[in-house]
């Protein structure tokens, strides 16, 4: 890889075609000599994991559309902190929000606060609303995530999250794994070492 965002984390999540909706999840580590290798999670099965990916299948972000369900590829980082519907924290090394009612992430193109989270009082749909994610409603798959960060502008790519695996075996865009391999990932993220994420067909 060319670049691999300069930090000594990494995730890779690497689908067999652009049709896919999954893809094979490695999470690495940059040794001392610049070597790249995979992580062992106590507890948890070896690497690789299996992780979902969008409906939509996989597209670059500059060709992606909102709504279209399609994970974006690229080399990303991660944001600066975890969010979720547990009131337990996977991780002590980042942030953590607790989800309340009024959580959303503002997801409507052309707003000025596209792809951040935001909060409103309970009980108030705000202005961005009907085209944005009511984050504590999404139990199942927030019970854990964190921000995949999108370049912008465009306007093409908000509330990618690596999050809690679905039922439905597809994302609508998101990456998604597990609950207990999601939760080691989260726990090992360090914002310390400029964790980054590439999603590719390969």
């Amino acid at each position: 890889m060319a670049d691999t965002g300069g930090g000594t984390q990494l995730v890779t999540v690497v689908a067999p075609s652009a049709a896919s909706w999954a893809g094979t999840f490695v999470a690495w580590s940059r040794g001392a000599y610049g070597c790249w290798s995979p992580v062992s999670f106590p507890g948890q099965p070896a690497q690789p994991f299996q992780a979902q990916t969008g409906y939509g299948g996989l597209l670059p972000i500059s060709q992606r559309v909102p709504g279209d369900w399609a994970t974006p590829t690229g080399l990303f980082p991660f944001g600066t902190t975890v969010y979720g519907n547990s009131t337990v924290s996977p991780t002590t090394l980042y942030p953590y929000h607790h989800l309340v009612c009024g959580d959303w992430w503002d997801e409507q193109p052309g707003s000025p606060t596209y792809d951040t989270f935001q909060h409103v009082p309970c009980g108030i749909t705000p202005a961005y609303g009907d085209d944005s994610e009511a984050l504590w409603t999404e139990i199942q798959p927030y019970q854990h995530f964190i921000d995949i960060k999108m370049p912008s502008p465009p306007d093409n790519g908000a509330g990618i999250f690596l999050h809690d695996d679905m039922p439905e075996g597809y994302t609508e865009g998101c990456v998604a794994l597990p609950n207990a391999e999601l939760d080691a990932v989260l726990g090992w993220l360090n914002p310390a070492d400029s964790p980054h994420i590439l999603i590719a067909v390969g």
